[in-house]
């Protein structure tokens, strides 16, 4: 349902008009990212555990958007179990999802994140090249980032999430 809104969102509005679709960060418990992170995780290739307590800044339904983008990625051009690992580092909770599929070509990783990019182990899977891309906006509008790069074991993508009031702990 998530993907399914996210693409409707997409077809009303041109990709020049892609900062018109709202992006409303608030204060978000971490632990809400474990309920994230297992809805986005359909298949049930990730475990996930040891989320530290803190406060982000994020939109839940964008941050779940991006989660879906990152495993449903996984799901088609990797097919493998997924490592997740979180940490909090320079006022950032720092949430890295690798899988054990090699990765892509390091001249690619540069372009993941453009429109239309697509990798060359996307063969005949479907898609569109706009995943990335409209995660890595839905990221700096949260204030954060979204970083990808070859893992030791295949593609790590490394959210990360701002930490509410510049770092506070629970």
């Amino acid at each position: 349902d998530q993907i399914n809104a996210l693409i409707m969102n997409l077809f009303t509005a041109t990709l020049e008009e892609l900062k018109q679709l709202p992006v409303t960060p608030v204060e978000l418990k971490s632990g809400e990212l474990e309920i994230l992170l297992e809805n986005a995780d359909y298949l049930h290739r990730a475990a996930v555990s040891g989320i530290p307590e803190c406060l982000i800044y994020a939109d839940r339904l964008r941050l779940q958007q991006v989660f879906d983008n990152i495993f449903a990625n996984s799901y088609k051009y990797a097919d493998t179990e997924i490592i997740i690992l979180t940490d909090i580092s320079d006022g950032y909770l720092r949430v890295s999802i690798e899988d054990y599929g090699g990765g892509v070509k390091e001249e690619e990783l540069p372009h993941l994140k453009e429109k239309f990019r697509r990798g060359n182990n996307s063969g005949n899977v479907e898609g569109a090249g706009l995943g990335l891309y409209i995660s890595d906006y839905f990221m700096r509008e949260m204030k954060g980032e979204l970083d990808v790069r070859n893992g030791k074991k295949g593609l790590k993508v490394t959210l990360l999430l701002s930490m509410y009031g510049g770092g506070n702990h629970i």
